[in-house]
């Protein structure tokens, strides 16, 4: 197996010739291909953007991304830690209020969301609620 922004898995039996496949997800990203020689190389996707800030206070329901005029924001991870344990953090998109990331503080003062999966619309940005200081990161792409 190797790891380099893509995933090889060796060892498919019978496999003789020249063999080629895709597999796509729904909005046409290819993740893995079966090549020539017998691997089966699985596409990781790793955000091309990535949104960091530091806030040293409560934040009620701030927009702190948008996207470039006529783009979606696609969202694949987040992370957010605080210094409170009374209010928790809210990441979602502005305009439809869908909640893409939450952080229950009562539990955890700091959490990682590494598999997200959120598309917001053409032109929504995304809003930060808090209640004390948070540092705040999200790994996006940009799509149409």
């Amino acid at each position: 197996m190797e790891i380099d922004g893509h995933t090889k898995i060796s060892g498919f039996v019978g496999i003789k010739g020249t063999v080629s496949t895709k597999t796509i997800v729904w909005d046409g990203t290819e993740t893995a291909t079966v090549t020539g020689d017998g691997y089966l190389d699985v596409q990781t996707h790793t955000p091309v953007k990535c949104f960091a800030a530091d806030y040293g206070s409560a934040q009620a329901a701030v927009e702190i991304l948008t996207p470039t005029a006529g783009k979606k924001l696609r969202i694949s991870q987040a992370y957010a830690s605080t210094s409170t344990t009374t209010t928790d953090i809210t990441l979602a998109f502005s305009a439809s209020g869908n909640k893409f990331f939450k952080l229950y503080t009562a539990n955890k003062t700091a959490q990682a969301g590494n598999n997200i999966c959120a598309t917001g619309s053409v032109n929504e940005g995304i809003k930060l609620t808090c209640g004390a200081s948070t540092f705040v990161s999200v790994g996006y792409d940009e799509v149409t």
